[in-house]
């Protein structure tokens, strides 16, 4: 396959904003809203999200949330009183999180741009966090490259990366060998038809592409079942236990070195 540009990057997910299909309610209402909160806190109940993005660490801090989607993650950052700012490559998604954070009554920042040149000043923000966006960029090293830069010393990062070591990506390995496909094309389109980046990495892989921060933990998560006649099997209590081998969604939280190297 063709690399992808980022243009092509930025076609596809001003036209596929994050949700929109899944959710069966105009995106930018409150019904969109609760539905897609309800749907992403089966995968990621709300005290795991706790933990793993720290809200109550950064109060009177700066946070900056890249690929910010529909808000999500960085309106519980503001909620719990960070200096909230979002990035996207795309309009859409920017319009979506102003609107979550008028519905909420929230303060935040927010720039339609591009991870790989970000438009904000060296060592500006306190903590950056992504959530499954950087591997979906063209130059996915250039943009952590650029996290690097704006953080400021001792600054934390959280992220997440499609995970290769997964049950998905096994699955995707058998379906690209019965039907003939290009590997990279059925993992592209786990997010959808045409996508035309969609990278995936073993922890090994993301721990070099993050050797610039110190601290780095990285643990697994999200395994669901197959969609079978609209519930998934097998169920998620049964696949609990394995999820932190097999999920899908590779975490890693790090920190700019105090003193930059």
């Amino acid at each position: 396959m063709p690399d992808a540009s980022l243009r092509d990057v930025r076609a596809f997910w001003e036209g596929h904003p994050v949700a929109a299909t899944s959710v069966a309610h105009e995106p930018g209402s409150p019904e969109f809203f609760e539905e897609y909160d309800r749907l992403r806190e089966v995968n990621e109940p709300v005290d795991f999200s706790y933990r793993l993005h720290e809200f109550r660490d950064f109060v009177g801090k700066r946070v900056l949330d890249i690929g910010c989607g529909n808000g999500y993650v960085l309106s519980r950052f503001a909620r719990e009183g960070a200096h909230a700012t979002g990035i996207d490559l795309t309009k859409a998604a920017v319009d979506l999180s102003r609107r979550r954070f008028e519905l909420m009554e929230l303060s935040g920042q927010f720039v339609v741009g591009s991870a790989e040149e970000l438009p904000f000043p060296t060592e500006s923000f306190d903590a950056v966090t992504s959530m499954g966006v950087l591997h979906h960029t063209p130059d996915t090293s250039g943009a952590v490259a650029e996290v690097r830069r704006v953080l400021k010393p001792g600054g934390r990062l959280i992220v997440m990366f499609y995970h290769r070591n997964s049950a998905v990506y096994r699955r995707l390995q058998l379906r690209s060998r019965l039907r003939r496909r290009p590997l990279q094309e059925l993992v592209n389109e786990v997010d959808g038809v045409g996508n035309p980046k969609g990278d995936v990495y073993s922890r090994a892989e993301l721990r070099a592409l993050l050797a610039g921060f110190t601290d780095v933990e990285c643990s697994v998560g999200l395994l669901q079942g197959l969609p079978i006649k609209g519930r998934r099997f097998p169920p998620q209590s049964v696949l609990r236990p394995f999820e932190s081998r097999w999920g899908w969604f590779l975490y890693a939280k790090g920190r700019k070195p105090a003193a930059a190297r």
